[in-house]
């Protein structure tokens, strides 16, 4: 993250967990595009609406949708979680659009904090992503092949709000 926080755009929270942020309502329905695991009991404990969506584990899991269910489940959904995956993959553009119903728009990942601009123009309401705080130990990390679990030790979660309101 190379930015501060922007009181007219944007605000910044520190060491707070994203899925803690999101206000999800008992009858929300819910796209989850990237099965993020850790995420899945606390989403079914808040509601029963919950539609997950995966291009790798589709159909070794009976909750779990294919990719080629976004089409029909997030225009429906009242809130969607996208991985930032969908950055790198190139499925972002297309994932926003079909989420402008939306109610809340979340784009969650590593790399997602780095370009909040252009995610908040297409209607993206919050980013989790991280700040770094020892670079040397991330990039030990990266060069040993750690994910986003192990950047834990080198970096901050951080949350970033839009101020604007979905129309």
């Amino acid at each position: 993250m190379i930015f501060e926080e922007s009181p007219d755009a944007y605000s910044i929270i520190e060491n707070a967990d994203c899925i803690n942020q999101i206000e999800i309502k008992e009858n929300d329905i819910v796209a989850l595009v990237g099965y993020i695991k850790p995420f899945v009991p606390i989403i079914k404990s808040k509601t029963k609406n919950l539609h997950i969506i995966e291009r790798s584990l589709a159909g070794q899991d009976e909750d779990i949708l294919p990719d080629t269910a976004c089409e029909e489940n997030i225009p429906k959904a009242d809130m969607v979680i996208i991985t930032g995956s969908a950055i790198v993959n190139g499925t972002i553009d297309r994932l926003l659009e079909l989420s402008r119903s939306a109610r809340e728009v979340v784009v969650m990942g590593p790399t997602a904090s780095m370009i909040s601009d252009p995610l908040f123009s297409r209607g993206v309401t919050i980013i989790g992503g991280i700040k770094v705080i020892d670079s040397p130990r991330l990039l030990q990390v990266i060069s040993e092949g750690g994910g986003t679990r192990q950047f834990r030790r080198a970096c901050k979660q951080v949350i970033i709000r839009s101020v604007a309101q979905r129309p």
